[in-house]
């Protein structure tokens, strides 16, 4: 090389270098020559880069389409699979022979700066695009390759792959078509993939004078380009197979743990469920991949995954109900798909809900006992929803015109919500609800429900409300009884409320409890207004499943107006042992109230029944245990 060539060479101006060449030959051929023999074909090439260009280079009508500055036919060779020789001679173009961009005809292999002779798939040479001379006359004085990028920059968006910001054909390219983007703004835009070793802003910052967007890459050394190949090759297989292909990627994260996964995974997770798209899908609109749900379904062992379908925001809540419900219904019979049903209808509410229940409806082969769980499941009213139902009875309560369906309604949210709580005993075999959830009769809103009550009681419909509170207390209590939380032995409002008269231990109480506050409260102004109607519904109340309607009996039994002290001696005989001797206030109470005033028989009675049946009460109840004092005779 002369002292110039050696300049240009170093500077990476190789058609310079090569023009300076041919001009000191005596025959120029020689370069092209020289250039064919270097470039040929081997005999066992490794094509698998030319395949993931030509799966990926195609148009709306799947036709190869791709734009090359190579000279050698590698493109043509990895196209032999899926064409004869005659139809790649068909595809294969070079020179000024290429089509025209936009035309019918533009497809195939086009190799702008010319093409080597492949004797072997019968392709003939072109001339070559090589020396500094060749790129003037196509790039400026005959200008044919500038038209054709300009025209192939209005009807594509171009990929450049595998060149540097230095590159000759790209900087003679670019600066043109940099020019003509100011007067043409319909000019689509130019992307290159580029790679850096250790920060991104080295593939960015030399495309940064060129109007390209940079696609950077990492390389795994200095040399090694694999991983754009391998990405590339991997969106080959979106673009080819994209179903299957989506599919098979949420399988291969959701298959696993939430633990077992890394934020790289989240991102795939936002590609997969969410367009395609770099952003986030928005909460309120539906996902871009509906199909995918069906994968999410079937795959997902960890329900924890729920939780970050919600963190990444990759679903509206009409498809989180629609997914979670079906996942659960894969096996109504499975405790962990039972605890992921009750933390998500807290969160989801009734619509949830629903989704589940419609999905029960058609699952025969549920176990009876599970069925029966489901089904009390189905009956809950989420607290979310039920705080803006209470909120809207007070407000109809307060205005001037009520009918009697806002005071039913307003006395059906005194009534406890249900609740269910994941029981995490791992009893088996499951024999009963409390084997696999603790179910809970809760008021979600202590403070919204005291304005209720005040509203209703301020209304004066006291018969008709005393009347309604009977009425849903009877349907709070049957459902308790179904929840096992009323049996035969055990009572759980002897706990829920201490006391049925206004007393400090019922601050913190919930159940059924704020239904007795208002039947306590209504009672002695109904009495006024219909004393034998309100009789009725007293003496109704002992026939209330529990012992919570017989304590309230006892407790209206006080009242001098409404019953007579032998009545309420004569109520407390006929009462069992068990209500008799349970350490409830009410018993004490209506003692102290009222057995001065009755008959000496029936007290005489009482006092023998108390001397005598407790102690069978208690040597039943409370069995002494080995060591222990015998309290009991005392007591």
């Amino acid at each position: 090389m002369t002292d110039s060539e050696r300049r240009s060479f170093s500077q990476g101006s190789f058609e310079e270098v090569l023009g300076s060449l041919s001009r000191r030959l005596s025959d120029p051929g020689r370069v092209t020559a020289t250039v064919s023999d270097l470039l040929a074909v081997p005999d066992d090439p490794e094509l698998d880069q030319h395949r993931t260009i030509l799966r990926l280079s195609r148009d709306l009508d799947n036709r190869v389409s791709v734009v090359t500055t190579n000279f050698d036919t590698l493109l043509e060779r990895a196209a032999v699979k899926e064409f004869t020789n005659d139809e790649i001679a068909n595809i294969s173009f070079a020179g000024q022979s290429i089509p025209a961009p936009g035309s019918a005809a533009f497809s195939g292999i086009i190799h702008i700066h010319g093409r080597l002779a492949d004797r072997a798939i019968g392709l003939e040479p072109t001339p070559l695009v090589l020396s500094s001379a060749d790129y003037g006359d196509a790039y400026m004085r005959s200008g044919w390759v500038s038209r054709f990028l300009f025209d192939l920059a209005r009807c594509k968006t171009i990929v450049l792959v595998g060149y540097s910001a230095s590159d000759a054909p790209v900087r003679y390219f670019l600066n043109v078509h940099e020019a003509d983007r100011i007067r043409f703004p319909d000019l689509k835009p130019v992307y290159a993939f580029d790679a850096y070793e250790h920060d991104p802003k080295e593939a960015s910052t030399a495309w940064g004078t060129l109007a390209v967007t940079p696609l950077p890459y990492r390389k795994a050394t200095p040399h090694d380009h694999s991983p754009l190949w391998r990405d590339l090759a991997e969106l080959g297989e979106v673009v080819d197979r994209p179903i299957p292909w989506r599919n098979e990627q949420a399988i291969a994260i959701l298959d696993r743990t939430v633990a077992d996964s890394d934020t790289k995974d989240r991102k795939k997770l936002r590609w997969l469920f969410g367009d395609g798209e770099r952003r986030r899908p928005q909460p309120d609109r539906v996902g871009g991949h509906r199909d995918l749900w069906s994968v999410a379904i079937e795959t997902i062992s960890d329900p924890k995954w729920f939780a970050v379908f919600q963190e990444e925001r990759l679903w509206s809540q009409e498809e989180a109900a629609f997914v979670i419900a079906g996942w659960i219904a894969r096996d109504f019979e499975d405790p962990v798909r039972l605890e992921c049903a009750c933390e998500w209808q807290r969160r989801l509410g009734s619509s949830f809900t629903a989704t589940v229940e419609q999905r029960l409806l058609y699952r025969n082969e549920v176990d009876r006992i599970w069925l029966r769980i489901w089904r009390i499941f189905c009956l809950v009213d989420p607290p979310i929803e039920l705080s803006k139902k209470i909120h809207k009875a007070t407000r109809r309560l307060k205005s001037d015109v009520t009918v009697y369906g806002d005071l039913e309604r307003a006395v059906r949210l005194l009534a406890p919500s249900l609740a269910l709580r994941e029981s995490r005993q791992g009893i088996q075999p499951i024999k009963r609800l409390s084997d696999v959830v603790w179910p809970r009769m809760e008021i979600p809103d202590l403070l919204s429900i005291q304005k209720l009550i005040d509203a209703l009681c301020d209304k004066q419909e006291y018969l008709r409300t005393l009347d309604l509170a009977t009425a849903q207390l009877r349907s709070a209590l049957y459902l308790e009884a179904d929840l096992e939380l009323i049996t035969k032995e055990h009572d759980h409002n002897d706990f829920d409320v201490p006391s049925i008269e206004p007393h400090a231990q019922n601050r913190h109480s919930e159940g059924v409890h704020h239904l007795v506050r208002v039947l306590v409260k209504l009672l002695p102004a109904a009495a006024v207004m219909d004393r034998d109607r309100t009789r009725g519904l007293v003496l109704d109340w002992k026939s209330l499943p529990g012992r919570i309607g017989l304590r309230l009996c006892l407790h209206a039994m006080r009242d001098t107006e409404l019953f007579e002290a032998d009545e309420a001696m004569g109520a407390l005989l006929s009462a069992s042992e068990v209500d008799f001797c349970r350490n409830n206030r009410e018993v004490p109470l209506l003692l102290k109230d009222r057995a001065g005033a009755a008959s000496p028989d029936l007290t005489r009675q009482i006092e023998d029944r108390i001397i005598h049946g407790a102690s069978d009460f208690s040597e039943n109840y409370y069995p002494i245990e080995p060591g222990e004092v015998d309290w009991r005779e005392h007591a």
